[in-house]
């Protein structure tokens, strides 16, 4: 299980870094599925091994000059207080009388196999994105805070999304430079998951024995992925993540 937590770790951190996808989409539901860890605490694990893996991969961006930190900070500005909510709904679930692990893991799996949906049809019908036309003083100003807002929320609440939600809101706003968007995509999840992580950890809904053994596979993982997300075409690594991604999400549903 160790060598299993060691090469697993290590692809998502890849993935990550590739295309600023893949943490939470992957990490959650193989510590549900194959670890058995009760979806609760999966994903506040997730999110505290999500937010040091990020922020190692959001350096190696900075560096290449490949982040827009005002859009980071638009972003930043609704999601922080959307990941917060996020978390204080899962609190609220148990004091409802619902059965929050049962729950977060339908959630999960619900919204799994919609960011798998998106990927595909970008993929396999990229040019409508190019097509889109917003006014992009909309894009990096309340356009950029409102969806940040709703990803952030889904991010507190499920893990999923600060990667996946966001990448393409960025793909409007920079449709001829895949690099900066991953760029900026990481180092915006690497606030975002590092507010939600920490209120998780608050919660009591991180194993943190497990968190650890996780960043050590993910951490030269998702630096190997920043160092080559602006020398590798992406496509192809999008469109098998999404088939990986639905069927993960189909098996939490």
């Amino acid at each position: 299980m160790d060598l299993l937590f060691l090469l697993t770790s290590f692809v998502i951190g890849l993935l990550i870094g590739l295309t600023s996808m893949g943490g939470a989409a992957l990490m959650t539901p193989f510590l549900i599925l194959v670890a058995g860890v009760r979806p609760t605490i999966a994903i506040g694990t997730d999110l505290m091994y999500s937010a040091i893996t990020k922020w190692f991969g959001a350096g190696v961006h900075w560096r290449q000059g490949t982040v827009d930190l005002r859009m980071v900070w638009r972003l930043a500005a609704g999601s922080v207080s959307g990941g917060l909510l996020g978390v204080a709904a899962i609190g609220r679930l148990a004091a409802h009388g619902l059965d929050a692990d049962q729950f977060l893991r339908h959630a999960t799996g619900v919204l799994l196999v919609i960011v798998a949906v998106w990927i595909m049809v970008r993929c396999l019908r990229g040019h409508l994105i190019g097509e889109i036309r917003l006014n992009p003083r909309w894009l990096a100003g309340w356009g950029a805070v409102a969806w940040g807002a709703v990803v952030g929320f889904c991010v507190g609440f499920t893990s999923v999304g600060s990667g996946s939600l966001i990448a393409p809101f960025l793909l409007l706003a920079y449709p001829r430079s895949p690099a900066r968007v991953v760029g900026t995509d990481v180092f915006h999840a690497a606030i975002l998951v590092t507010v939600a992580a920490a209120a998780h950890s608050i919660a009591g809904n991180i194993d943190w024995q497990l968190a650890s053994r996780l960043l050590i596979g993910s951490i030269p993982g998702v630096l190997l992925g920043s160092y080559l997300a602006p020398r590798l075409p992406e496509r192809k690594l999008r469109m098998g993540l999404a088939v990986v991604l639905f069927a993960s999400g189909a098996k939490l549903i």
